[in-house]
């Protein structure tokens, strides 16, 4: 059995391959990302050992690793992917503080050849499908709400009053209003009869009348009557508004693909709490993918703590940072995927609202005057706790009375 390492780049990976004593049998090269780079390194393995005898080791850097990944598994080779976390301890620990990709790749083969880190475990094809749904559209929401940001700041110039004027500032109503009439300038000029006919197509129960009234005076009495780039700002502000509607039609498009899936287990027993929707649970579960994994603890095989290993898996645990007499405050780790992190939270927001149980720990947080943030992350490490008692138990939830 031999030993290879992979640090993998985006055009080129470093190869280290070892024996099972820890000698170097090659040195440690670069090997291009394509088909005939991995074809080259694959036949200097093949010098060594037969396919089955080549232990390989990679981290899971973004998506670079998944070609070599699935190229050398179709040919045979036990490949495991590794968390760079457990590697960069690893090669750490040169006390010179060499830093190069080439030692990485030999760090990479002692973590492997000492098997001291948890296997991957090997995805569906439906989860990587639903994963890269999920994860674009968290892509686009956060397009759209760089957008928003930046059309707030050319309203603020244009119309200084406007987001007063709105319970949602961005809604449909308001986007309507900005479509026709982007500057207090033009609304001003607005006549009512025409202004009256946009909110009576964008809102239900209103006097129309009196509404179109309020926006015109305010426009009037508006203090960026007097902006001296108004025709400028109506180009810019018309300009994010399409954007902000085409991505809103984008994220609606990749919501009815993940809603075409039929949820996994993990997001059914999500869905089963109130308030938590169905798109952010379909998130959660292509995040943490089959959660049995996490069910035992890799060092002692004891099945306590599941759920804080759910929450480090996440980035959700507290990081404490402490030295002599010194203690720092505490923070979550954020390790791991930021689209978990967000998906969980907005669930915790959510459900806090709606679920008598998740709603009595965040209202006990905030009397013990803990930030919004800081009480809503206490209902994701609850949330986190009723699901490792619901994957347990099979069942899904039920209302506790706190």
């Amino acid at each position: 059995m031999i030993t290879c390492g992979i640090d993998i780049g985006k055009g080129k990976h470093a190869v280290a391959v070892i024996d099972e004593s820890g000698r170097q049998l090659v040195r440690t090269r670069f090997y291009d990302n394509t088909k005939a780079g991995a074809e080259k390194m694959l036949a200097e393995l093949l010098r060594h050992a037969e396919p089955s005898q080549i232990h390989v080791g990679m981290e899971s850097t973004g998506n670079y690793w998944r070609a070599y990944y699935d190229f050398l598994t179709d040919r045979g080779c036990v490949v495991d992917v590794i968390n760079p976390i457990v590697t960069s301890a690893s090669s750490a620990g040169d006390i010179r503080g060499r830093k190069t990709d080439k030692r990485d790749a030999e760090a990479i083969a002692e973590v492997v050849l000492r098997g001291k880190y948890v296997r991957r475990r090997d995805e569906g094809l439906q989860e990587r499908k639903l994963r890269a749904l999920t994860r674009q559209r968290g892509f686009i929401v956060e397009e759209r709400t760089a957008a928003k940001l930046h059309l707030a700041s050319q309203v603020a110039e244009a119309f200084a009053e406007f987001e007063s004027l709105f319970e949602d500032p961005y809604g449909t109503l308001a986007l309507a209003v900005l479509s026709k009439y982007p500057t207090a300038r033009h609304l001003a000029r607005a006549r009512k009869s025409s202004l009256a006919k946009i909110v009576r197509a964008n809102t239900r129960g209103r006097d129309v009348d009196a509404e179109a009234r309020r926006l015109i005076g305010a426009a009037r009495d508006s203090i960026s009557l007097a902006c001296e780039i108004t025709d400028a700002l109506a180009r810019c502000i018309i300009s994010s508004i399409r954007t902000i509607m085409d991505l809103d039609e984008r994220v609606k498009d990749v919501e009815e693909a993940i809603k075409g899936f039929d949820p996994p287990d993990l997001a059914s027993k999500l869905m089963s709490i109130n308030g938590s929707g169905k798109i952010m649970p379909m998130v959660v579960a292509a995040e943490f993918g089959d959660i049995s994994r996490f069910r035992t603890n890799p060092k002692d095989g004891s099945e306590a703590g599941m759920h804080k290993r759910l929450l480090a898996y996440a980035g959700c645990e507290p990081r404490i940072r402490e030295s002599g007499k010194w203690k720092g405050h505490k923070f979550i780790s954020k390790r791991g995927s930021r689209q978990l992190r967000t998906a969980l939270y907005l669930i915790a927001n959510n459900i806090r609202q709606w679920d008598p149980y998740f709603k009595a720990v965040y209202k006990r947080k905030i009397e013990a005057g803990k930030h919004h943030s800081v009480a809503v992350f206490y209902v994701v490490v609850k949330l986190i706790e009723v699901l490792c008692a619901l994957y347990k138990s099979g069942r899904n939830y039920a209302v506790i009375q706190p």
